[in-house]
């Protein structure tokens, strides 16, 4: 009995880690903790619902990057977070091949991304893949980059090496990518509030 009540404390210190460690694995972080220049700033005031995706802007000096596939990813990624951005088809007639002004399409905010680094060379080694961009979310109101709705800087690292086994071929480790880097990216991005109506 006395070895029993010695041990009693060492067991319950025991199950108590073990308990613990189950609570971590059962509970991660939420998704966008790691996104830290992402910040909010007017999005709860403004809550706007119509948002034009404008086309990626790449400023790496590189060609052939997919642009197009990264933006159809953010305009899917906005509609997760309950927002409704516009056709893309529609923007690129009115914002693109004629002169476009802020909110003439009734649109409430405007998404616009800058990719400054696509570096694939550890794509085929290590299936790794880094992005260096910013991505804002501006009032058409008022569309000025310092004072964003939300959005900032982002610099991601997105590692497929687990996934990269059962991809078909290196376009198809690209698309993953990119749909994983928008999901990431979009994490720290609050969904938009139904309840509430748009200034």
């Amino acid at each position: 009995m006395k070895h029993l009540a010695r041990l009693a404390p060492l067991l319950l210190s025991a199950l108590i880690s073990v308990c613990a460690l189950s609570a971590c694995k059962m509970n991660p972080p939420p998704k966008g903790l790691d996104n830290p220049e992402l910040i909010v700033g007017g999005l709860r005031q403004v809550n706007p619902l119509d948002i034009v995706v404008l086309p990626i802007q790449n400023n790496t000096g590189r060609n052939g990057l997919p642009l197009d596939e990264l933006r159809r990813a953010f305009h899917a990624g906005l509609v997760r977070q309950k927002y409704s951005p516009l056709s893309l088809a529609f923007v690129d007639e009115h914002a693109v091949e004629a002169a476009y002004t802020p909110g003439e399409l009734q649109e409430q905010a405007i998404l616009q991304v800058f990719v400054n680094n696509w570096d694939d060379s550890q794509m085929r080694s290590m299936s790794r893949l880094r992005i260096q961009a910013e991505v804002y979310l501006l009032d058409s109101r008022n569309p000025d980059l310092r004072q964003a709705l939300w959005g900032g800087k982002v610099d991601r690292r997105v590692d497929l090496s687990q996934e990269a086994p059962g991809l078909a071929n290196p376009n198809a480790f690209v698309t993953l990518a990119i749909e994983k880097f928008t999901e990431d990216v979009l994490a720290s991005l609050p969904p938009r509030d139904p309840r509430r109506v748009s200034p």
